[in-house]
């Protein structure tokens, strides 16, 4: 018998394998249940990201060419031919040594270092070759897949909205910080001269750059790293693909996570009726490796991590083809029978310097399974009660797996009476039209339902399809410290003085302790040189500071009232109070009245269970890199007192600090 099964699992993988490939176009009724506005309430259920596994004959190829000399991070770009039938593979290519960039034609270098843009191409997604195109000779030799050179960090896509047959295909790279890169393809393989796009700011690349046209916002977007003291991504959209618009930084580490854990690259593809992105977080605090988690966004701007921590694709065991670092492709969706196709980097070396081999790796992943609920209990059924959704022309259809329970599932109007039951689903499923009891959804479009799902016995539900979302926004989530349920902690008061010393606070350049003189008594000064700001900052830990921590809770009450006393020399620039998540990122709040020669005292105010933009109307202001008002207010650590305006102060006096709940 288990003979059988492993012939029947080996003809199965035989039939995936075989299947023709397909690129997954979006659908607006698709919804996959890692999309937060799907559910309405659930109990006893969570959500959890789904399995793939990895091709056995992984790596695909090696790097065996003389002019492989490190294929570093790879920054695989993938295309499904639909027009060719054909798979096209375009990786980076870095020439690490001397000896090997003077076999360049006409040597060249970026950062010290050569610069190759490899193509591949496959029927099958399995075997590859690297084709002989004649067009850069290495060593003498033009028989190489080069196809670009000075090209660091290439992003490449196929574009059928542009009516031009020149810029059917599109790169996109950067030479350093800054310092973007556009090239134009009629086939992927001829590429024009570089043009340098417009709108990108100094910080801006260094990372796996990805761009493609969306038909959703009508426009071309581009993701790629903002650095801003660490790895953060950012999103630039365009009309023309040369004149671009930054709209800031869309995803970034957690504030648990620090500057340990830094959001690498973003690869960015349309799946179901949202934007899919693979997201490597590069391990800087801990051996240097690179993880493959999810993140997912209703309009391409708002990101979450599916389920940060966990990888979408798992390294592999030490010292194997993957065991250091992911980094997974850029491209639309692809699929194969049943199976997405998930092709990726593999790296057995730490990201650390340029002399790394990432090869590439094929893993495949039922489709629409990125994430799916199932019971948090396995003793309990599991409840998901999902939004408002409008009834179309079209069945609903499920994708679970429940071939070890069962999934129940109910229409049930606005006021929550069960309009029909649909027969139970008790095996794997994917995409399959349910069978309803009676009549079902039939004839009924344009109705408003709300579905609800009972999982039992370990099911396992991913997607479901055939609906219209009623509500498609995604409202900025609620803070859960507003719950109307929530019973605020007792009131406190912290207050720093500084009568006996700096109390930990220091400054940029210096800070001097006074003893007596103060609004209250002691003092500090902070001082600054070159006419920049002055800046007064407290510790950040809670064993050296009393403001560090959850303020609902060592504050307490609904919020918190902030004030502090300063004087200059003379009266120029406003106060401002910053509040650090940890170390990390602030919001911040500018008084009215200015830095004076008297004693002023300076207020702020503050509820903790704000939105974002809540907080924003009340006059805070959120830094570049800032991480959401919830995180901040629930892990303070810095608070800092500066002035609003460079230059205009070198040195002013700072007394009581004093934070007390409202």
């Amino acid at each position: 018998m288990r003979l059988l099964l492993r012939s029947l699992s080996f003809l199965a993988l035989i039939a995936t394998a075989r299947a023709q490939p397909r690129q997954v176009a979006p659908d607006s009724l698709k919804h996959l249940m890692l999309d937060a506005r799907v559910i309405y309430r659930s109990v006893n259920a969570k959500l959890t990201p789904g399995t793939l596994v990895k091709e056995p004959r992984n790596p695909l190829f090696q790097a065996d060419k003389p002019w492989e000399n490190a294929t570093n991070n790879l920054y695989p770009n993938l295309l499904w031919d639909e027009e060719e039938q054909i798979f096209k593979l375009w990786y980076k290519c870095v020439l690490a040594d001397k000896d090997v960039i003077a076999q360049m034609d006409q040597p060249s270098t970026v950062h010290d270092v050569g610069w190759y843009l490899l193509y591949a191409t496959s029927k099958d997604g399995l075997m590859w070759d690297k084709p002989a195109l004649g067009l850069h000779k290495f060593n003498g030799d033009a028989a190489t897949n080069i196809v670009a050179r000075d090209t660091p960090n290439v992003g490449v896509f196929k574009d059928l909205h542009d009516e031009d047959a020149m810029r059917r295909y599109k790169m996109v790279y950067d030479v350093g910080l800054g310092k973007p890169r556009v090239r134009f393809s009629a086939d992927g393989i001829h590429w024009s001269e570089p043009v340098e796009p417009q709108g990108f700011g100094a910080q801006y690349g260094d990372t796996h750059n990805n761009a493609f046209w969306d038909e959703r916002s009508g426009k071309y977007l581009w993701f790629t790293k903002l650095y801003l003291g660490e790895r953060t991504v950012a999103r630039l959209e365009s009309d023309d693909f040369i004149h671009w618009k930054p709209t800031g930084m869309v995803l970034r580490s957690s504030v648990q996570e620090g500057k340990a854990h830094q959001t690498y690259c973003l690869p960015v593809f349309r799946y179901g009726n949202i934007y899919l992105g693979y997201t490597m977080i590069y391990n800087v605090g801990t051996g240097r490796s690179v993880d493959c988690e999810l993140a997912w966004s209703a309009d391409s701007l708002h990101w979450q991590r599916v389920a940060p921590g966990v990888p979408l694709i798992p390294r592999g065991p030490k010292g194997g083809y993957d065991s250091e670092c992911i980094y997974a492709m850029a491209g639309p969706a692809v699929a194969s029978g049943d199976d997405l196709l998930i092709f990726y980097g593999g790296d057995h070396i730490p990201h650390l310097g340029w002399k790394r081999s990432c090869i590439p790796c094929l893993a495949r992943l039922p489709m629409d399974h990125f994430a799916g609920y199932e019971q948090a209990n396995k003793d309990e059924p599991a409840t998901l009660f999902t939004a408002q959704f409008r009834i179309t022309d079209q069945p609903l259809r499920i994708t679970a797996d429940a071939a070890s329970g069962a999934l129940r599932i109910a229409s049930v109007d606005e006021i929550a009476a069960t309009l029909d039951n649909t027969e139970d689903i008790t095996s794997n499923v994917i995409n399959q039209e349910v069978k309803w009891r009676h009549n079902g959804i039939a004839g009924k479009k344009g109705e408003i339902l709300h579905l609800q799902f009972e999982l039992t016995g370990g099911a396992k539900l991913f997607a479901f399809s055939g609906l219209e979302m009623v509500h498609t926004a995604l409202p900025e989530s609620l803070n859960p410290l507003r719950s109307p349920h929530r019973k605020p902690a007792p009131v406190a008061t912290r207050t720093i003085k500084f009568d006996a010393d700096a109390q930990g606070w220091k400054g940029v350049d210096k800070v001097e302790h006074h003893a007596e003189g103060g609004a209250k008594g002691g003092y500090i000064s902070v001082s600054r040189s070159a006419r920049a700001l002055p800046i007064a900052l407290s510790p950040s830990l809670p064993s050296e500071t009393p403001f560090a921590g959850d303020w609902s809770q060592i504050i307490g009450g609904k919020g918190a009232h902030i004030t502090c006393q300063t004087r200059a020399a003379k009266t120029a620039g406003k106060v401002r109070i910053e509040i650090f998540a940890s170390d990390v990122a602030q919001w911040y709040y500018e008084g009215k009245a200015p830095f004076t020669p008297q004693w002023t005292e300076t207020s702020a105010d503050l509820r903790y269970g704000w939105t974002d933009a809540e907080a924003r109307a009340a006059g805070w202001v959120r830094a570049a890199n800032g991480f959401s008002w919830a995180d901040t207010i629930t892990h303070v650590g810095k608070v800092v007192i500066t002035s609003g305006i460079a230059g205009i102060l070198e040195t002013f006096d700072l007394d009581e600090i004093e934070v007390k709940g409202q």
